[in-house]
């Protein structure tokens, strides 16, 4: 094929602290601020040694936005202020839609934490449009067999949210994402929405994109909203992180995990935080 979507922009993810731990953030950076309606990215790749628990982020607030955790290797304990408490494993996700306002925390998993092992996922943000920024706050842990597998030659594409070939995601949302990942000498073609935002993150291995550019892992590739197919080739053992949606053409604030449209609305979260507004979680 050989009219291809054009790539905008391209760079390695820089490393980041969290806590003890490095991880990396693709974005927001200075020169990228977001990929509307994608304004946060983390990958957290590390060696969990056995009987190792520490890894753990107390009880914070969202709203205004969804914080979803893709796990790839290991497993992440969620509790939340509505009442949930679940385990998260591999090629699972955790979907939070904060709406209105949401606590929670998240912890290496007991049972894994006592094997230990390889701990892998991405921490994605997507911001929701005004219109919904309010709504009730809503938790969605989605497991292996929910998740739509398309496998095609060495090629698992994990669907997750939004509409693929024919298929929709569990996730209660139009926006794409899925999980790739892709076996020695395989390749694989996206047709995606023109209008869409396209974003890659290559979490590992090595692939080759749209015949010419070459990414190894903490690369993010942004697309142009053009028409025309990616084309990934494997090179070397490859997990990938697919996200596409439509822009939200509206103003973006942010102060910490709260993300709204003006200032005010910033102050107003605060407020209802520290008022209890958004429930209660104990450490």
């Amino acid at each position: 094929m050989s009219h291809y979507r054009k790539i905008k922009s391209t760079h390695t993810a820089p490393e980041a602290a969290l806590g003890h731990h490095v991880i990396r953030q693709a974005f927001p950076l200075r020169g990228l601020e977001q990929i509307s309606p994608f304004i946060l990215l983390h990958h957290f790749d590390f060696e969990i040694e056995p009987g190792d628990d520490s890894f753990y982020v107390p009880p914070h607030p969202h709203r205004g936005f969804c914080p979803i955790t893709y796990m790839f290797d290991g497993a992440i304990e969620h509790n939340d202020s509505l009442g949930n408490s679940t385990v998260i494993g591999n090629n699972e996700v955790q979907w939070i839609n904060a709406g209105r306002g949401i606590i929670h925390s998240e912890k290496i998993a007991k049972s894994f934490a006592q094997k230990g092992g390889k701990y892998q996922g991405i921490q994605l943000w997507i911001n929701l449009p005004a219109a919904e920024k309010m709504n009730t706050p809503s938790y969605q842990p989605i497991t292996q067999k929910e998740i739509v597998l398309i496998e095609k030659q060495g090629v698992a594409f994990r669907l997750v949210s939004g509409r693929f070939e024919g298929k929709t995601g569990p996730a209660k949302s139009n926006v794409l994402t899925a999980m790739i990942t892709m076996d020695a000498n395989s390749n694989f073609n996206l047709l995606l929405p023109a209008q869409n935002n396209v974003a890659i993150y290559v979490l590992e291995g090595k692939v080759r994109i749209n015949e010419k550019l070459l990414e190894t892992a903490h690369s993010l590739l942004n697309f142009d909203q053009t028409e025309g197919a990616i084309l990934l080739e494997e090179i070397n053992s490859t997990k990938i992180l697919l996200m596409a949606g439509t822009p939200i053409n509206e103003p973006l604030v942010t102060h910490g995990p709260f993300v709204m449209n003006t200032q005010t609305e910033l102050l107003e979260a605060m407020r209802d935080y520290r008022q209890g507004k958004m429930g209660f979680l104990a450490g």
